[in-house]
Parts: structure tokens; sequence; C-alpha cells
């Protein structure tokens, strides 16, 4: 019986990745998790991008099976970013996005990408070992509260203008990225886009600079043509 209360049969035991920006949370983690017999080894790191790296240079038998990403660090998003380069390079990792926020969009954006799960920081060690095994196994796994807000955006009734877009080349852009850039395109300066979507100057600053970095860009107009406005 493992510590989840769920009889699981392996072949192996699961090597194990944490990437987070929060080194003292993951350092507190990989213990809390190693104190489980079905856990064989933790790597951690501390950027997404860094880590999609490091997987390139590991032969096949020491990368993980499963990854456990944050989604916001070095900037916004970078999890999600990351973990659209993971499964592309590397369709076998399973991974977990884990963060404090429950953002519908961001929900929406992690499954868009290939995560198997989504859970929040707080969640207790053997709920995120019952999670693990559970998209080890071919599963799914949520937090309660993020399943309620997958369930209620995938309802009917959901607006889907809150949907993400996705570029020709297939980089995904949030809704709000796209209306950023799209104001862009029409002449808007970056205080006329604060003052029309009522956020601040800086906001819309991070958000080009999101914008600049998935689609691999160096300017305004290289990301406009790019994204096919």
């Amino acid at each position: 019986m493992s510590p989840a209360g769920k009889t699981v049969t392996f072949a192996a035991m699961i090597k194990l990745a944490i990437v987070d920006d929060d080194e003292a949370l993951a350092t507190a983690l990989k213990k809390e998790l190693l104190e489980f017999s079905e856990i064989e080894s933790i790597d951690i790191s501390n950027g997404g991008i860094k880590f999609f790296k490091h997987l390139q240079q590991l032969p096949p038998e020491q990368r993980p099976q499963v990854i456990i990403m944050d989604i916001s660090m070095g900037f916004p998003d970078e999890g999600i970013h990351a973990t659209r380069l993971i499964k592309e390079l590397f369709p076998d990792i399973l991974i977990v996005m884990f963060t404090i926020s429950d953002t519908d969009e961001l929900i929406f954006d992690a499954f868009r990408v290939g995560a198997v799960g989504y859970l929040l920081k707080n969640e207790k060690p053997s709920f995120i070992l019952k999670t693990i095994l559970d998209v080890y196994n071919g599963g799914a796994q949520m937090s309660p509260s993020i399943a309620r807000k997958a369930i209620a955006f995938l309802s009917p009734a959901t607006n889907r203008s809150k949907l993400q877009k996705e570029t020709a080349e297939g980089v995904i852009l949030t809704d709000r990225e796209f209306e950023i850039l799209r104001l862009v395109e029409q002449g808007a300066t970056y205080d006329n886009v604060a003052d029309t979507l009522a956020i601040a100057p800086n906001t819309v600053k991070k958000h080009m600079m999101n914008i600049f970095t998935k689609l691999q860009v160096n300017n305004k107009i290289e990301a406009i043509k790019k994204a096919g406005l």
C-alpha cells in the first residue's frame, strides 16, 4: 500500500524533477517526497527554460519521468512555455503544473501545451504523490479547486473569447497578449494600451516582453508580423 492509500505496482520507481524558482520550497518538497518509497530520485532546477536545456544534455536513462513545473518563473508563464518545448522534444515526459494561481486562462494554457496535472502549492505531500502516481499510470489529476474552475471554464456557457490564440507557427499567446498586440498593431502606444485596458503601463510592457520571448523576436514590428496580425 502506498502512502497515498493506493496499491500501485511499478516496473521501477519514479524519477522526478521539481522546477521552481522558489528554491526553499523545492528543497523542502524534495525532502518530503523522498520519504515515499515510490520515488527513486528528484532533480531540482530554478528555471523552466534552463531545465529544458539541461534535459537535452541528459542521457535517456537519467531523464525524469515526471516533472512538477511551476508556472511563473523568469516571466509570467515560463512554466507553460517550457512545458511546450519539453513535450515537443520529449513527449513521454509527464508534466504537472505547480502554482499558487488558479487563473482560468492558465489552466487551459497548461493543458493545451501538454500538461497532465495542475496542483496548487498548498497541497499536502501525500496528495502530490497521489497525483504523481495517477499521471504515471496514465491518468490526469488536479487540485479540487482547479478541477471546479476547469469544468466551469470548459462548460458551454463559457465565454470563448477567453481562450488563448495560436499563431500560424504554433506559438501560443493568451487572449490578453493578442489583445495588446492587436492594439499595438493599430498604432497604440503602450500608454494608450494601458488606458484602453485599464491596466498599468508597466503591465503592458511585461506582456510585450513575454510576447517577444514566446515569438523569439526583438521588437513589436517583428512580433506583429510573426503573430499574423
